[in-house]
């Protein structure tokens, strides 16, 4: 009996590991579409992407490649683990059929919960990866409606500063022909004023160089006439500084005559009766 035992319930292991794989095989084929084409509606669905907005965008594909990854790994590191409880099954082919039974089927549910976690998961995921590619077109699209408004707005304003140039630029212009009119009469008369004040200065500057030619005339008649005053001056030094000796010698005679006229008299008023 222990011997049918195992032989009868080898199958049933090989059963349960196709069934494994192919449970594993529609997981892992079924969600890459799915993701692709809930990618490729995000990509329909945006318009014209912003470039401060890709990097958001590529983090997230990169995200959602690392989840895949991850997930691929957690199905082989499963696979192996049921590939390794199975070979344990085998090689303990001695144990009891109802053991082996109910492990088996142990083994079978915890698969099953298993991948149906990871499918709930990866649909969360999907659902979430698509609200969040929904969220990112649609304030795409919002930004690019604010911007499309403001630059509307932008050209209406730039053709409205447009249009106050050009009246201002005819008002100026306009102005300017206003002040162009008197300004070439003022122009013309200041012309024929110039002209004619050059006229007289000319006139003026031909009486002054007559003038300077009398004038040098004059001066060099009276440079003679101060020469002549020079040697009558010279003339006049000699004369006074005779005078001055004369003087001088004079002086010394009164010197002379009151020593010798001072006694004389004190003797005379001595000799007066009346003399005090």
């Amino acid at each position: 009996m222990s011997d049918q035992t195992p032989d009868t319930k080898k199958p049933a292991a090989k059963k349960s590991v196709s069934k494994t794989v192919a449970t594993k095989k529609p997981v892992v084929q079924k969600a890459a579409p799915g993701k692709k084409k809930a990618a490729a509606k995000a990509v329909t669905q945006a318009p014209q992407i912003d470039p401060n907005i890709v990097p958001t965008i590529q983090a997230i594909v990169q995200e959602m490649g690392s989840d895949r990854e991850n997930r691929d790994k957690q199905l082989t590191s499963l696979i192996k683990e049921v590939r390794d409880g199975f070979s344990t099954l085998t090689d303990k082919s001695g144990q009891q059929g109802t053991e082996r039974e109910k492990e088996m089927t142990g083994l079978y549910q915890s698969l099953k919960n298993v991948f149906g976690k990871i499918k709930d998961n990866n649909s969360e995921k999907e659902e979430q990866n698509l609200n969040i590619f929904k969220s990112l077109s649609d304030s795409i699209t919002k930004d690019h409606d604010q911007t499309l408004t403001e630059i509307q707005e932008q050209g209406k304003v730039q053709d409205k500063k447009i249009e106050l140039m050009t009246t201002m630029l005819e008002q100026r212009t306009k102005r300017n022909r206003l002040i162009a009119v008197p300004g070439v009469i003022l122009a013309i008369t200041g012309i024929v004023y110039m002209f004619y004040v050059v006229n007289i200065m000319e006139s003026a500057m031909t009486s002054m160089s007559q003038d300077m030619h009398l004038i040098q005339m004059s001066v060099g008649s009276m440079s003679g006439k101060i020469d002549t005053i020079s040697q009558n001056t010279t003339a006049m030094n000699s004369n006074i500084q005779q005078l001055n000796g004369n003087i001088l010698q004079v002086s010394k005679d009164l010197n002379v005559m009151t020593r010798t006229v001072a006694p004389t008299m004190q003797g005379m008023r001595n000799m007066m009766p009346w003399a005090p």
